[in-house]
């Protein structure tokens, strides 16, 4: 059996790692604490680590580390931790008082800090208690290297129990494969050089093109105070809305519901600016969209398959209305003219280079990123609890000091802003901007409601 290596885009998210940007995603699962034997004691952390430990077979990315295949060998490969050890990845936390909503994103904000040791399986689960009203919490950190959006969203829920551990050998208790020899990796390296070469273009890879092309078009992407080095310290906040009545938005402005998401962002940064004394007038952002690469039946597989597009937003229109219809048109015109691929390339070729930490520490082409996972359409149960609501966690990077990234659960739309704690004190202004979008797009809708 071949060695399972880091893909490309995993060596970026390597790449552009350091102790202040760490490429750690993750969710906060907030349970029906009635529903649970002790409401987060030690029982349910007892029965945390059983869920897990009865899913190490079916769920390679949860007991595998990072190892160097060594000269000639080629990229890094995941084996086996045989010192595996649940004890270190499922802990107990505890929120600050009152435990109310607040004080949980503060708690999600300070554990997704700081990076994940790289000798062990890059994943840390804590169990949350002392929140208001006997509810119990689950805060999921994941290395992005182990899987992007949509699979990430499968391993938490599989991870906690939510999802059925139905996979190959999920009854069988597991034991550590033996790490691939030296020797091994370099005849599979060169098996794999071989097979490129037959099928290498005679001409330039037309994704790198069409990357050199994106960014080119970039370049005059206007300088903002989003941009600037990212600090360690996060700041989380969210907003819920129906799902239905964002698609009926949507539809309304001949978009999708992500589009609705897009123009949310663009009122909030926009409302911002301005606050900020910055001008807005025929402002144009640039965001890069997340999109999924996977094909049906990929979903719970591990490892990244996104790609990306920028979209240029137009900050500069003051009706909520109206930009919502140029975003949806500037949205599809970007997924029409540039392929979900070429950024990546590009990035690859940069990394290859060691200049991807650079460049996106340094750039002025991208004032935030922003991403759109669709989760489950039906409430599911962790534990044995029903799970009452999914806070998503993106992460940031480089020089883009804020992101937005949405989840749909159960029929309602969550958006998750995250934030340098630091360079955003005025976060607050950015979450009003959203909410006064949002009464203003959805005004008229029948059972229209207010962001919550």
């Amino acid at each position: 059996m071949s060695p399972t290596r880091l893909s490309a885009v995993d060596m970026i998210n390597l790449a552009v790692e350091t102790p202040s940007t760490p490429m750690a995603i993750g969710a906060v699962l907030l349970l029906d604490g009635d529903a649970l034997p002790d409401a987060g004691g030690p029982r349910t952390l007892s029965a945390i680590r059983r869920a897990v430990e009865s899913r190490l077979v079916a769920a390679p990315p949860l007991r595998q580390v990072i190892r160097p295949a060594g000269p000639l060998a080629g990229r890094p490969v995941w084996v086996d931790d045989p010192a595996f050890d649940l004890d270190r990845h499922v802990l107990r936390a505890l929120a600050p008082p009152p435990g109310d909503e607040a004080a949980l994103l503060r708690l999600a904000a300070r554990l997704m800090r700081g990076v994940l040791d790289r000798r062990y399986p890059l994943w840390r689960i804590w169990v949350v208690t002392g929140l208001a009203g006997g509810q119990v919490a689950v805060v999921v950190k994941l290395h992005h290297v182990l899987a992007d959006g949509l699979a990430a969203i499968q391993l938490v829920l599989s991870t906690v129990g939510a999802v059925p551990a139905d996979g190959p050998g999920a009854d069988r208790q597991w034991l550590p494969a033996p790490a691939p020899t030296w020797g091994e990796l370099v005849a599979d390296r060169a098996r794999g050089c071989l097979a490129a070469l037959r099928r290498r273009p005679r001409r330039p890879s037309p994704a790198r093109r069409d990357g050199l092309r994106t960014f080119a078009a970039l370049r005059h992407a206007a300088r903002l105070s989003l941009n600037a080095p990212v600090g360690p310290r996060r700041r989380l906040a969210v907003l819920r809305i129906d799902l239905a009545e964002a698609k009926r938005v949507a539809h309304r402005h001949g978009g999708k519901v992500n589009d609705v998401v897009l123009s949310l962002a663009t009122g909030g940064v926009r409302s911002l600016l301005h606050a900020r004394g910055e001008p807005v007038k025929g402002l144009s952002l640039h965001t890069t969209v997340a999109m999924s690469l996977r094909t049906p039946g990929q979903e719970a597989e591990g490892g990244n398959r996104a790609g990306g597009v920028v979209v240029r937003l137009p900050a500069g229109e003051a009706d909520p209305r109206v930009r919502l219809t140029l975003v949806a048109a500037e949205s599809a015109r970007a997924k029409r003219g540039q392929p979900p691929t070429a950024g990546n390339a590009l990035l690859v070729w940069l990394a290859r280079l060691g200049l991807a930490g650079y460049l996106s520490r340094h750039q002025h082409m991208v004032h935030f990123v922003e991403s759109n996972i669709a989760g489950p359409p039906a409430p599911v149960q962790a534990l044995g609890a029903p799970v009452l609501d999914v806070v998503p966690i993106g992460n940031l990077a480089g020089n883009l000091g804020v992101s937005f990234l949405a989840l749909s659960y159960a029929g309602r739309l969550v958006i998750t802003v995250q934030a340098d704690a630091d360079r955003f004190p005025d976060l607050p202004v950015l979450v009003a901007g959203i909410r006064r979008e949002w009464a203003v797009l959805n005004a008229g809708s029948p059972g229209s409601a207010a962001a919550a």
